[in-house]
């Protein structure tokens, strides 16, 4: 017996991927052997609940009879979940998800428990904002991007602290002076005004998005333990400084995305002050009185909880109300403060240590403060069924979060380009997403291959991954050798080619650019290297650029997959009709993307009748000739670990 269903083949599941709240969702299977049948059912998970949908026969297919249903899905956001059971006259067979879980053409089995395949259900008035999908964002540490003339007065509170008088000294390594770790209390002087002096190169690199680390005061240099929501940190400037980098940044079509830290605040801050650093008996550590002392979860030792341990991080109650009318609620709340100065949007920490109904206020107060400002979450996993902490997240049913930061991006794309998986895979694993994430979501989506929390995209793709058995020193100054970094470069310029051409926001970690290269935290966070520039990877990223902000079709087109096979990778990005992917009104393009990412010479058949565009050739903008398809079928020849966008003429 033959069984298929695809759920990315329309004949199968109508409409595609995920659909809002109401809609009709039409599934079928095709089955061989219909004589030995006696039924189809639909086995459905819906809100913890199972039920069954008897299918009704339509006719036949190519290998067999057409089982379908149509099934109305609830009026509220959720996950559906379904497989199919085949009842024969010797028994039940199932069919349901592949093995890896990617939806698509899936699998017999004979128990399908935990291999269903997914429709995600989200509010049917969910819309990300317009200028955020068309972005190029560029991720900033702020201390480590451009110093100001001169450092600005360190606050009182630093009970320890190393100044580098040079930008390109050696990092230190001092221990907290209270806490069992290192203090992350070396400063090289960046700031907001050093931010603002460099507009004109973002602009030129691109950028219309900057997402800047931590810039609230705080006793580390990355901030993530903050002392003060509603001060900037000293050291990074003013008010006044953010408030003018706004505005600067606005006039170079550049919004400003701030991070959120709300999970916890530091142990030396103005909420907790464990050190007494602002002021003897304030503070919820100090004084069992202070306003702040319900914000904090306490153990029954008198000691306190903390964010996975680390003691200088205080974990708080995020369904705490003097807590939320702080942070989100009031007026006066942080999170409209920053906003009302000319922030665009905020990255929230740790999402998944964030209560849904912690996200959902924070969602209703900044639209209604801003409705373009964009709400993006730190969230490591496919975000459309993640669950932590026991609990099913709400992420992206329409009532939270824009969108997430694209980790499966980056796994994807590193272990394509380091040769770790085939095309194949890594194309399985793209197209889960776009079925799972609302289109909403997934062209809003940060794509990443860097971040503050990982090592430099040019080391990792160099093969140095960890840095066990070294000392800080050989840690600080380990460079790739020089055949290592040859490859490296041709390979983070793969990297940032897909960033650009596929779905989602492309994000630029500072100095990925230029070649920066740097182990995991602390030494990913190495001062923007300004007289040290690889010249050619960085017009190979401004080139790039131009080309995504040039052409709508590789923001809001549509995505098609054309190859995947070996070391090839291959997609159109399509707008047809005067209209993107979601029906707005939209310039008329179709782009040919195309990696080879393996160590040899190949060539790739790309069949374009999934193209709706009447392709007469195909003519490369990155250097390479023109095509002329025979019969649709356009053959490519690539060089090792190379790429290319080929652009469609249709006269």
């Amino acid at each position: 017996m033959q069984i298929y269903h695809n759920s990315r083949g329309s004949l199968y599941r109508s409409p595609l991927g995920a659909v809002k709240t109401g809609e009709t969702v039409r599934l079928a299977i095709e089955v061989s052997d219909a004589d030995t049948v006696t039924g189809v059912r639909l086995r459905l998970w819906i809100d913890d609940k199972e039920s069954f949908l008897d299918m009704e026969k339509s006719g036949g297919g190519l290998t067999g009879e057409f089982y379908y249903t149509e099934l109305n899905v609830p009026d509220s956001p959720c996950l559906v979940w379904y497989y199919f059971v085949i009842s024969t006259k010797n028994g039940d067979i199932y069919y349901s998800n592949n093995s890896g879980m990617y939806g698509g053409v899936g699998e017999m089995t004979e128990n399908a428990t935990g291999r269903s395949y997914q429709i995600t259900v989200y509010d049917r008035d969910f819309k990300t904002p317009d200028w955020f999908k068309n972005s190029v964002m560029y991720q900033i540490f702020p201390d480590r991007f451009c110093p100001d003339r001169k450092f600005y007065e360190i606050p009182r509170k630093r009970c320890e602290y190393t100044i580098h008088e040079d930008w390109y000294e050696p990092l230190s390594h001092n221990m907290h002076p209270f806490e069992n770790g290192p203090a992350c209390n070396d400063f090289y002087g960046g700031s907001l005004k050093g931010i603002a002096s460099k507009l004109g190169y973002l602009k030129e690199l691109g950028i219309s998005a900057i997402y800047l680390n931590p810039i609230f005061e705080a006793y580390s240099n990355h901030r993530y333990d903050t002392g003060d929501y509603s001060k900037i940190d000293p050291i990074l400037g003013t008010e006044e400084d953010f408030a003018e980098l706004c505005r600067a940044a606005a006039e170079n079509g550049i919004g400003i995305i701030l991070d959120g830290v709300f999970s916890h605040t530091g142990s030396d801050s103005v909420y907790f002050n464990k050190y007494g650093n602002y002021g003897e008996n304030t503070g919820a550590y100090r004084d069992v009185n202070s306003p702040y002392r319900s914000w904090y979860k306490w153990t029954a030792d008198g000691g306190y909880e903390s964010w996975w341990g680390c003691s200088n991080l205080p974990n708080v109650n995020e369904t705490e109300p003097t807590y939320i009318d702080r942070i989100l609620r009031s007026d006066d709340a942080i999170i409209k403060k920053w906003l009302r100065l000319g922030a665009s949007g905020w990255r929230l920490d740790v999402a998944d240590e964030l209560p849904d109904s912690f996200i959902k206020t924070l969602r209703e107060n900044v639209k209604s403060e801003n409705p373009d400002a964009v709400i993006i979450g730190e969230v490591w996993e496919d975000a459309s069924n993640k669950v932590s902490y026991g609990e099913k997240r709400e992420y992206l049913f329409g009532g939270e979060l824009d969108s997430v930061m694209n980790y499966p991006f980056k796994d994807g794309v590193i272990d394509f380009l380091m040769g770790h998986i085939k095309a194949a895979e890594l194309g399985e694993r793209m197209l889960s997403l776009m079925e799972n994430y609302p289109k909403e979501a997934m062209y809003a989506a940060m794509n990443i291959v860097g971040t503050h929390d990982t090592a430099r995209i040019k080391t990792v793709l160099g093969g140095q991954f960890s840095h066990d058995g070294m000392s800080e020193a050989e840690r600080q100054s380990l460079r790739l050798p020089p055949h290592a970094e040859t490859v490296a470069i041709e390979r983070v310029r793969l990297a940032a080619f897909m960033q650009m051409t596929f779905v989602g926001v492309p994000c630029i970690y500072y100095g990925d650019e230029i070649g920066m290269q740097g182990l995991g935290d602390p030494y990913n966070r190495m001062p923007y290297t300004w007289r040290c520039v690889d010249c050619e990877t960085l017009e190979f990223y401004k080139r790039l650029t131009r080309l995504r902000n040039e052409n709508p079709c590789l923001r809001t087109g549509a995505f098609i997959q054309l190859f995947a096979d070996g070391d090839v990778y291959a997609y159109a990005r399509e707008t047809v009709g005067g209209k993107d992917i979601f029906g707005e009104k939209s310039e008329n393009g179709c782009m040919i993307c195309i990696i080879n990412c393996g160590d040899g010479e190949t060539r790739a058949r790309l069949d374009l009748a999934p193209c709706k565009t009447e392709i007469k050739s195909i003519c490369g903008v990155l250097g390479g000739g023109e095509i002329t398809p025979e019969h649709g079928v356009a053959e490519v020849r690539l060089a090792p670990r190379s790429a290319e966008i080929f652009r469609a003429r249709t006269k």
